[in-house]
């Protein structure tokens, strides 16, 4: 059981599902399936998106906040070196993605899923060595100035991204993660942003995984 104290530890729960997810779709492709490949391409590019955004929001909004809350120059050394590796892993599967929408084939669908497989080990080692060393600076002062200041920063940078983004969380998660974002969350906003604003993940990502 996870004990989810932070929106981070929700959000990395949905990037290990999707991982997951892509493993299970491409190891069990139906070579030449045309529909099939617009579908994963649609759930890739959702899932690239989220992971870009959550590494730029550490990185310039969450992080500094950390190092005022006493999270060490090495180890935010490693976290920054890991996220550059993992920024070059993502590049690399982005560009196997998109070979294997051009060309549904079992030799693309099987260059995507070791890429993806790949990548799946980068971003789960990072996750285990943040989650271990930085998350509990985090879960520790949640009404600190520093990490209310980040909450109010993020949610001002990504209000475009809200509803797809909740309903991407939810999509799928297990019901120690559900239980988490609704601590993070009010369950009547919650509904409200998913039922409105994730209408477009609803029609377009979630038929994928279904």
């Amino acid at each position: 059981m996870t004990e989810h104290k932070t929106m981070n530890t929700v959000i990395h729960a949905a990037f290990r599902r999707d991982l997951a997810r892509f493993d299970d779709a491409l190891g069990g492709f139906p070579a030449g399936s045309r529909t099939r490949a617009d579908q994963l391409e649609g759930a890739w590019d959702n899932f690239s998106y989220q992971l870009h955004h959550h590494h730029d929001d550490e990185e310039t909004i969450f992080w500094p906040e950390l190092r005022q809350l006493g999270a060490s120059e090495s180890l935010m050394g490693e976290l920054e070196s890991e996220h550059a590796h993992m920024l070059s892993a993502l590049d690399a599967a982005d560009a196997a993605m998109k070979a294997f929408h051009g060309g549904p084939s079992e030799e693309n669908a099987s260059t995507a899923h070791s890429t993806i497989t790949d990548l799946g080990g980068v971003i789960l080692s990072h996750l285990a060595h943040e989650e271990r060393d930085l998350e509990p600076i985090a879960a520790a002062h949640p009404a600190s100035p520093q990490m209310q200041s980040a909450q109010k920063a993020v949610r001002k940078a990504h209000k475009g991204n809200t509803g797809t983004f909740f309903t991407w969380l939810l999509d799928g998660a297990d019901p120690d993660a559900r239980a988490g974002l609704r601590r993070e969350v009010p369950p009547p906003v919650l509904f409200v942003i998913v039922r409105v604003g994730g209408r477009d993940y609803n029609r377009r990502i979630a038929p994928v995984w279904a």
